[in-house]
């Protein structure tokens, strides 16, 4: 399809839903705000996880050997965020810029998401791939010795992550309701 032909189609598309939503939101306020809130959430917590693995990964460079536990689990997380950030950040970007009014730019942010979607997969791949060649060694090592696991006094750590939970729900029924 050529750049003429997407820009006509994406104009059409937003003349005939009042540029509310994409076509495959069927002109919903409710389907908008709730993949807004999802997508804007997802992005900004898989940056959190994959930004805390990554600053671990580096600050233990020295003592980790790349074949260690806690390297591939660290790597694994990593991975994860990384799948986690790119797909909800392309499909953020996408549901954020449509009320823009311009189709040139909701045409240039459709591709960006064309290419970042199959870099999201390919993590998402190398993170399954990655536990599956290492979960062998993983339960063997954690079932040496195990520990006793106290999650109840790691709860003051979800602050930050409902926090923006909340805030991307409070940012996406704000631009939905306004639009």
């Amino acid at each position: 399809m050529s750049v003429t032909a997407t820009s006509n189609y994406i104009g059409e598309a937003m003349r005939s839903t009042a540029a509310l939503a994409p076509p495959s939101l069927a002109n919903n306020p409710g389907l908008l705000a709730w993949n807004l809130f999802v997508m804007t959430a997802a992005m900004c917590l898989g940056l959190m996880m994959a930004g805390k693995q990554a600053r671990w990964i580096w600050a233990a460079r020295a003592f980790d050997h790349p074949t260690d536990p806690v390297s591939i689990y660290r790597f694994v997380i990593f991975l994860a965020g990384c799948a986690v950030a790119s797909r909800g950040g392309a499909e953020a970007i996408s549901l954020w810029s449509w009320s823009s009014g311009d189709a040139h730019t909701i045409e240039r942010v459709a591709e960006l998401k064309r290419w970042l979607d199959p870099v999201s997969v390919g993590c998402g791949f190398l993170w399954m791939a990655l536990h599956i060649l290492a979960e062998p060694m993983l339960e063997f090592q954690l079932r040496k010795a195990p520990l006793p696991v106290d999650m109840w006094s790691r709860w003051p750590q979800l602050r930050r992550p409902i926090a923006i939970l909340v805030v991307s729900l409070a940012m996406a029924t704000a631009a939905v309701g306004l639009r």
